[in-house]
């Protein structure tokens, strides 16, 4: 059995969010058995404002949990595409700064005269390529490479 210390957050949470129900039903039930507001009025400052802040709190934390969870699947989805990148750099002998450096599907990189797929092994092992669409590499005066086949420049 699992201690109260060592429990999660989000069981602290729903126990806050319990606990803040039961304190609602309590003053709602000691406030429905008197029958003048000034009666009332203690039972609705106590259980209900207690109670309402008990379930505020619990939420929070569990709407923090569940970010921190989230966080973390996404930190470690970024380190498996890091490794892919790394991975991919390595077999095809493409920059790993270039690669991160391609934004986009459809993305190209510059070399002196002609612009290329960033795999491209024209390009491979360079670390000063720029980024950009083709229409800019268009712009630029830049020509297709004939091995990698970029997109072509959209015309007009």
């Amino acid at each position: 059995m699992r201690s109260w210390v060592r429990s999660s957050p989000v069981t602290a949470g729903v126990t806050l969010v319990v606990a803040g129900a039961i304190a609602l039903f309590l003053a709602w039930n000691g406030a429905a058995g008197v029958d003048h507001v000034e009666g009332q009025l203690p039972y609705l400052i106590s259980g209900g404002l207690i109670g309402l802040g008990l379930i505020g709190a619990g939420l929070t934390v569990v709407n923090v949990q569940a970010r921190r969870q989230d966080s973390t699947e996404v930190l470690a989805r970024l380190d498996e595409i890091s490794e892919a990148l790394h991975h991919m750099a390595s077999t095809t002998g493409v920059s790993a700064a270039v690669l991160t450096a391609v934004p986009a599907v459809g993305m190209v990189v510059a070399g002196k005269t002609t612009y290329h797929l960033p795999t491209c092994h024209v390009v491979a092992g360079k670390d000063d390529l720029q980024p950009m669409t083709p229409n800019e590499a268009g712009a630029r005066g830049l020509t297709r490479c004939r091995i990698c086949k970029p997109p072509a420049v959209a015309t007009a």
